[in-house]
């Protein structure tokens, strides 16, 4: 039997499992980004992201917002 910490722990890596699995966008709407941002579409909209041809902002744009903050 599991003790409390033993199955927290396997819980753990089970997600981590699933959410490494999970395929990430190459590119995101304002709305996206600013939900991943955790803040509001005028504020990520301030932050003055870039966007591909299509009017989306690559993924790694996010993160590096993300990490500069």
């Amino acid at each position: 039997m599991l003790n409390e910490h033993e199955a927290r722990r396997i819980a753990i890596a089970a997600a981590e499992e699933v959410l490494a699995r999970r395929p990430v966008p190459t590119a995101v709407t304002l709305k996206q980004a600013a939900e991943m941002l955790n803040v509001s579409p005028n504020t990520a909209r301030a932050y003055k992201m870039r966007r591909n041809a299509a009017g989306l902002i690559p993924y790694e744009e996010v993160l590096r917002v993300r990490d500069s903050r």
